[in-house]
């Protein structure tokens, strides 16, 4: 589980801190920095997992405005507890050359329980093995992650465990008009939009079926006239294809890009809430997912998003309107972002019951107009 992230001179974030539970709800008004938290931490497990190089995870135009010399250097810590309760504590500084327009990891580490598996300086590398006696050293580009870098190992293997809890971090940002029919290969994995969908629901289809199962009973309850998912070979690739019963009885079948929005964006929320979970300690950071729903649409698949994580299969990250999840989250799991004026640095705000002596609390949320009597305006 995430349980705490440290960002300094990335977009809103200077010198920010924040710790994470296993259900937690992001609020607060637009531009505070909600969408850039969740996306803070995909961008390192693109640089760790996927050798993502740091000038495309962390480009120049990122940078917050105002900073200078070292403390215009990039910072990002990352916290993940393992199902043991251990600690990693992963992190990364990026230098900048403001002449040439350029950047590099200025120094890399991985700890796990408060000693060193992992660090790099300025290229210089150094590996410590599991029982954290020292390794050895190498070069390093400067451009890629170190902790990427490293294969497997027999004495490294808690190296390697930090870095797949890492690649379980799934944020999504559904964009339904981007899901397409035609799958042309498999993917383990969705796409931030689920744009890949197709090519998602593929490997499902091999690798998770009674997840696939589970879904089309979801989906069935929930989406009018649904029967199944389906992929009908075509040339190369296969096309995903959604079957309805058909007024005159029998069934119709449309491809998938054939649906409206609120079709699409339904069949990926529950593919994503059976799917992803199966993966033991998944994160799921999920921005705003009622876009594109009726309200009692959108209910019953968070009341069993709530459960999964009240049950520990999967910690939750949400940023919602929602205002089941206003009322029923926002006291006890309820994280406020803002910044000073609209356009200082973000700040955050644990917030809590009414009445009590919590940073930000119910009544003031009232007073601020985010809600009236614990429901949202």
């Amino acid at each position: 589980m995430l349980v705490r992230a440290y960002i300094h001179n990335f977009r809103t974030f200077v010198n920010f801190e924040v710790h994470l539970g296993a259900m937690q709800l992001l609020m607060g008004p637009n531009g505070a920095g909600k969408t850039a938290l969740l996306e803070v931490v995909d961008r390192i497990r693109r640089l760790v997992c996927t050798g993502e190089r740091i000038h495309d995870a962390f480009p120049l135009t990122e940078r917050s405005v105002g900073l200078s010399g070292t403390e215009g250097n990039m910072r990002v810590e990352l916290d993940l507890q393992d199902s043991d309760g251990g600690l990693y504590r992963y992190g990364v500084e990026v230098e900048f050359d403001e002449d040439q327009g350029l950047q590099r990891i200025g120094e890399e580490w991985l700890n796990y329980q408060g000693k060193p598996l992992f660090h790099s300086e300025r290229g210089e590398a150094h590996l410590y093995r599991d029982d954290h006696s020292k390794g050895p050293d190498f070069p390093m580009d400067w451009s890629l992650s170190g902790v990427g870098f490293l294969m497997s190992s027999r004495s490294n293997r808690l190296l390697t465990a930090f870095k797949q809890r890492l690649e379980r971090y799934h944020l999504l940002r559904l964009q339904p008009s981007d899901m397409r029919t035609e799958s042309r290969h498999e993917t383990p994995r969705p796409e931030t939009t689920m744009a890949n969908l197709p090519d998602w629901y593929r490997y499902l289809v091999q690798a998770q079926p009674d997840r696939i199962h589970e879904v089309t009973q979801d989906l069935r309850g929930r989406l009018p006239g649904f029967r199944t998912l389906r992929l009908l070979d075509a040339g190369e690739g296969k096309k995903l294809l959604a079957d309805f019963d058909a007024e005159e009885g029998g069934t119709i079948s449309l491809g998938f890009s054939a649906l409206s929005d609120g079709q699409r964006a339904l069949i990926a929320l529950y593919t994503a809430l059976r799917a992803i979970p199966s993966d033991r300690g998944a994160t799921l950071a999920i921005d705003e997912p009622e876009n594109f729903l009726a309200l009692p649409e959108i209910q019953p698949w968070l009341d069993e998003l709530s459960d999964a994580a009240e049950d520990q299969k999967l910690q939750v990250m949400l940023i919602s309107h929602h205002p089941r999840l206003l009322n029923f989250l926002a006291a006890e799991q309820g994280i406020w972002l803002e910044r000073d004026s609209g356009t200082g640095p973000t700040r955050q705000k644990a917030i809590g019951a009414a009445g009590t002596d919590a940073q930000i609390n119910v009544d003031q949320l009232v007073e601020r107009g985010w809600l009236v009597n614990g429901t949202q305006t």
